[in-house]
């Protein structure tokens, strides 16, 4: 299990690519297990909402979905269960900093600059995220970076619509 984590810091400092972690359904199933956590504990920390669960599931159910679907149609479905596994997992490990950055939201609302601060981290990883799903389906999918960027800011963006439709936000 500690080579899993090297493996997957290794993966979020963009110096290994997901053919280092093993293509096991055990650790995708755990790490899954793990991404419903951790996405529960930030929307109950940044709002409280009846359909926490629910939308970590279905936020699971449709990254699960997406890159199922851009595997399939580039014919590299063989490589799913790495990639997911390195999504997922990136996904885990970049939680503390998240976590971080909503909890500097309560003091942000007193002192602006640390407002400056939180938002700037929240952005910063998100970036970094998009970045770190990129070089993943840039070394699953052996296009270019841009390209893998450009899917990775897709796959984001479409799975925050579904989400949003499925789950709009209280009035």
């Amino acid at each position: 299990m500690t080579q899993v984590l090297i493996s997957l810091v290794e993966i979020a400092r963009m110096r290994r690519d997901p053919g280092e972690l093993p293509a096991s359904i055990v650790l995708l199933v755990l790490l899954a297990v793990a991404n419903v956590g951790s996405n529960v504990l930030q929307s109950w920390l940044l709002d409280d909402n009846d359909h926490l669960l629910a939308r970590s599931v279905v936020d699971l159910g449709l990254t699960l979905a997406m890159f199922w679907f851009v595997l399939a149609v580039t014919r590299r479905l063989y490589r799913y269960r790495q990639t997911m596994n390195a999504v997922l997992g990136v996904s885990v490990l970049l939680t503390p900093l998240l976590l971080i950055s909503i909890g500097l939201q309560q003091p942000a609302q007193v002192y602006y600059p640390i407002k400056l601060l939180a938002y700037a981290g929240w952005i910063g990883v998100i970036v970094w995220y998009t970045l770190i799903i990129g070089h993943i389906l840039r070394s699953a999918l052996e296009i270019g970076f841009v390209t893998s960027i450009a899917i990775a800011i897709t796959t984001v963006i479409l799975g925050s619509a579904v989400l949003d439709k499925l789950f709009p936000a209280a009035a």
